[in-house]
């Protein structure tokens, strides 16, 4: 199911441009001064993302809502957006409670359940997406468009990034040449301990794949990103040997990075290389930043995909997570 899921991405993308076209959402009441996005996991990596993608054009700060609780700042000039593929995130349902006591503009992206049912109580501006896959992080274009289409929307940015989005899904039309380097990454990272590394504009990015690892292959990984890991994580690099004998390094590489950081990441492989037998650069294809990330993102799906099966593992369910939420329910 995972494989089909993965495969129809760009069909992903299609169908969340045409959500996004029909969209209707009312006017804010007042200006617009910061942006608060509320979600979990696979439901709030695309607050991630789009932090990023708009970085250059958003016309205020993004703040990411990952707990039970929000900024003192939220208020009436804040546009609070509640992201909930299953609409039943504990967290994210409390958090947009609590914003709905400070006047903010809510705007929620679900495909129902409570969120659902407190947004149509409360008249909240929703977004309805398709919840048949059962899978948020299988559903993260659904999820990221949408927010692109918001902001626009409000007028927060000069762009909705459909033409850019368009050129991303033409890009990753290509399954079997991304298969193809996915599954020989897959074959590296089989029996090791994977450091994720890139850019900071490709934090997102990196954070996103190793969410995939663990959940479809289950599999530990660890993401860092320059310059940053290079003011403290790279004196790390000698201890415990244990780690570093059984250890690769993926290094993820765009036409965007800051020319320091490609300067950096040069000297660092020869530090790596010291240590670890493997460091493998993944270059990503297409124009546009946007067009890099989705293809970065399609590339490493497919590689947590053939990595589930090296680990003789299906990639769909998360059990140890069910096994949480069970647990928690005890305790409402």
């Amino acid at each position: 199911m995972m494989q089909n899921l993965i495969d129809g991405f760009g069909a992903q993308l299609s169908e969340a441009l045409e959500i996004a076209s029909k969209a209707t959402l009312s006017k804010p009441s007042q200006p617009i001064y910061n942006i608060v996005i509320a979600g979990m996991g696979g439901s709030g990596i695309g607050g991630n993302l789009v932090t990023t993608l708009t970085a250059n054009d958003i016309s205020c700060p993004i703040t990411l809502c990952k707990s039970y609780d929000i900024p003192a700042f939220v208020g009436s000039n804040t546009l609070f957006i509640a992201c909930s593929f299953s609409g039943n995130t504990e967290e994210t349902i409390d958090t947009t409670k609590k914003a709905l006591k400070t006047g903010a503009k809510i705007v929620c992206i679900t495909s129902g359940g409570k969120l659902g049912e407190l947004a149509s109580a409360n008249k909240l501006d929703t977004i309805n997406i398709p919840g048949r896959s059962g899978s948020p992080r299988a559903s993260i274009g659904y999820s990221f468009v949408q927010l692109l289409h918001i902001f626009h929307a409000f007028g927060l940015t000069k762009s909705a990034y459909t033409s850019e989005l368009e050129a991303s899904i033409k890009l990753i039309e290509d399954q079997d040449g991304v298969k193809q380097v996915a599954k020989a990454l897959a074959g590296q990272m089989k029996d090791k301990f994977v450091f994720l590394y890139g850019d900071t504009k490709l934090e997102a990015v990196l954070i996103r794949t190793q969410q995939q690892i663990a959940e479809n292959s289950k599999h530990i990984s660890h993401v860092n990103v320059f310059p940053e890991m290079n003011h403290n994580e790279l004196v790390g690099w000698k201890y415990p040997e244990g780690i570093y004998a059984n250890a690769m390094v993926v290094l993820a590489r765009t036409s965007f990075e800051h020319p320091r950081n490609s300067i950096r990441m040069e000297v660092c492989k020869g530090i790596f290389k010291e240590h670890v037998k493997e460091t493998v650069e993944l270059v990503a294809k297409g124009e546009s930043f946007t067009e890099q990330s989705i293809y970065l993102i399609h590339l490493l799906d497919w590689t947590s995909f053939f990595l589930a099966e090296l680990n003789n593992v299906d990639p769909f369910p998360v059990d140890v997570i069910n096994y949480l939420k069970v647990e928690l329910a005890k305790h409402v």
